[in-house]
């Protein structure tokens, strides 16, 4: 499946091109939740769900295992380790993804269990190719 870049306002670069991704994920309910546009990103070990959303498919994000991810920004991430399912490219598998305790985190796909799942190929500022 293929993903063209989209073109996004960055507060330290101004407008950059990003691999965002269309990803599912399975409720606790039963029901798949649809994220627009998460960032495909090869430099991120595991994948990060925001708190808002870590909420609406499992409830209590807090039932996870508790740790800290420290990314670009300063400090760590208060984060809470879950197995979900998730559907990218029609493709269905299951992750270990950190729910982050902040509806400010960006929601990314990583590599653990996910972007590794796929032959990835990133065509400079063009697309994402999932196989």
């Amino acid at each position: 499946m293929r993903f063209s870049y989209t073109e996004k306002e960055s507060r330290v670069v101004g407008r950059i091109l990003k691999p965002l991704i269309e990803v599912e994920i399975l409720s606790k309910d039963g029901l798949w939740y649809g994220l627009d546009e998460v960032l495909a990103d090869t430099g991120a070990d595991i994948t990060l769900i925001p708190k808002y959303v870590g909420e609406e498919i499992l409830h209590d994000i807090k039932s996870g295992e508790k740790t800290f991810v420290k990314g670009i920004g300063p400090g760590e991430l208060t984060v809470y380790i879950h197995t979900l399912t998730i559907r990218v490219a029609n493709k269905e598998f299951k992750t270990k993804a950190a729910i982050a305790d902040s509806d400010e985190a960006p929601a990314v796909l990583g590599r653990f269990e996910a972007i590794d799942v796929f032959n990835a190929k990133f065509t400079k500022g063009k697309e994402l190719i999932l196989e």
